[in-house]
């Protein structure tokens, strides 16, 4: 019975003998391989990365407060050259004809004087409107018809007809209110007050970096590619010699 238990004692103790043996014969011979199948290291000659600028103009819009004043004077620089001036252009160009007109009436002594009457009465017409132009030019073609001698007569009726046309000329086109200025200590409750948005296009540049570009020592040639982190001084590479975290497209978007 004795020899029985040491016997398999025996047999216990070299079968944990011979485990451990074998464990070691695994780690010498496996250890080596997996050493050699780690990613190699390059080292790092250069380092650079782009920066990429793009331009754009986007609409900016904000708001403003405006008294009744400044939108009544923004409203005048926003209209046309001639709709803002129509009136007395209008009224130059009936007086100028009209003065030519009535200068001729009056014999050749008064022919020297039509060119510069013809001008009076451009500016005449001008300054007047077309309103006083058509009404006097209506009742002193009238008043020479009736008393062609009578030039003081003419004159007379001229004017009272240019006062006339003008109270009627601003009956159909009354002319456009302006504002009164607001005066120092005014309340706010008897001002008026108007919100004018405006917009315009302005420049904007963004900015926006590339991936690294990396040149590298892979076994001992010079290589380049580019990769989305900073390396440092060394670069991990896979068993073709390329940076682990290579970008194939380092444009941005």
């Amino acid at each position: 019975m004795q020899r029985n238990i040491s016997n398999e004692l025996n047999m216990l103790s070299n079968s944990i003998c011979s485990g451990s043996l074998t464990s070691i014969f695994m780690l010498i011979f496996l250890f080596p391989n997996h050493a050699k199948a780690q990613n190699p290291f390059g080292k790092v000659l250069t380092i650079t990365q782009e920066t990429f600028t793009n331009q754009t103009k986007p609409q900016v819009c904000w708001k403003t407060i405006l008294t009744a004043e400044q939108k009544s004077v923004r409203e005048e620089q926003n209209t046309p050259w001639l709709t803002r001036y129509w009136q007395p252009l209008l009224g130059a160009a009936m007086g100028a004809p009209i003065a030519y007109s009535l200068t001729g009436n009056y014999g050749v002594n008064s022919q020297k004087w039509i060119w510069p009457t013809a001008a009076g009465g451009a500016a005449a017409g001008a300054i007047a409107g077309p309103g006083f132009t058509a009404g006097g030019y209506g009742l002193g073609t009238l008043a020479y018809a009736i008393w062609p001698a009578s030039l003081p007569l003419t004159v007379g009726l001229s004017l009272v007809g240019g006062i006339l046309g003008d109270v009627l000329w601003k009956m159909i086109f009354p002319p456009k209110k302006v504002p009164e200025k607001v005066k120092p200590g005014e309340y706010m409750s008897n001002q008026e007050f108007f919100i004018e948005t405006t917009c315009t296009q302005q420049p904007k540049m963004t900015y926006s970096q590339s991936a690294y570009l990396v040149k590298y020592l892979y076994k001992g040639k010079p290589e380049t590619a580019r990769v989305k982190f900073y390396p440092g001084q060394k670069i991990m590479l896979n068993t073709s010699g390329r940076p682990i975290d290579e970008v194939l497209n380092p444009t941005p978007d």
